[in-house]
């Protein structure tokens, strides 16, 4: 089947069976080839960094001219006798308080859109399923297994630690109890 476009060239009928799918998931030990930087994948990370660093400018904008409007307000006017104290802006704690927090929190949050986009796009890592796949390599085949010799250490542990506990308990009952018969026969 002919295919018409800017150069005339054969369409392919049949689908490469040679490629692997997307989808295929890897086998934990193999790396999956890295991308090249103008790869659809790594425009996606670096599209979520570049994200994070505009937000993180316009809050930064933002902060800014919230700081500059509260110190202009403190500033007295021109023709303000000078043996006149300075007129104080009006006490607006919570308000002041609840703006602040704001502004951090809308800060903090822009940094880490932009540290995850880049933090993402450093270590190839555009979704949680690669996410998964990179700490199970590092974690080992084993890392989901448990030790049941440690299980047994720490259980026997616990067990002393309760036995231990309960002795005390009990010794002090009886001295209690000691305190108590002795206090009536005494009296």
């Amino acid at each position: 089947m002919w295919s018409f476009g800017t150069t005339m060239t054969m369409a392919k009928d049949e689908p490469s069976a040679a490629k692997p799918s997307p989808t295929t998931p890897l086998p934990l030990d193999q790396e999956p080839p890295r991308p090249s930087v103008f790869s659809q994948r790594s425009l996606k990370q670096l599209s979520i960094f570049f994200a994070g660093a505009g937000f993180l400018s316009l809050s930064t904008l933002i902060t800014r001219r919230a700081i500059v409007r509260k110190r202009i307000a403190t500033i007295p006017k021109f023709y303000t006798q000078s043996n006149m104290p300075v007129h104080k802006m009006d006490s607006d704690g919570p308000f002041m308080a609840m703006e602040a927090l704001n502004l951090a929190t809308l800060n903090i949050v822009s940094f880490a859109i932009m540290a995850t986009g880049g933090v993402g796009w450093a270590f190839d890592i555009s979704n949680i399923d690669d996410l998964r796949r990179k700490a199970r390599r590092h974690i080992g085949p084993a890392g989901g297994k448990t030790d049941e010799e440690a299980e047994r250490e720490i259980e026997e542990w616990v067990a002393k630690v309760i036995l231990r506990s309960q002795e005390k308990e009990k010794g002090k009952e009886e001295t209690k109890k000691e305190t108590q018969s002795s206090g009536e026969k005494g009296s």
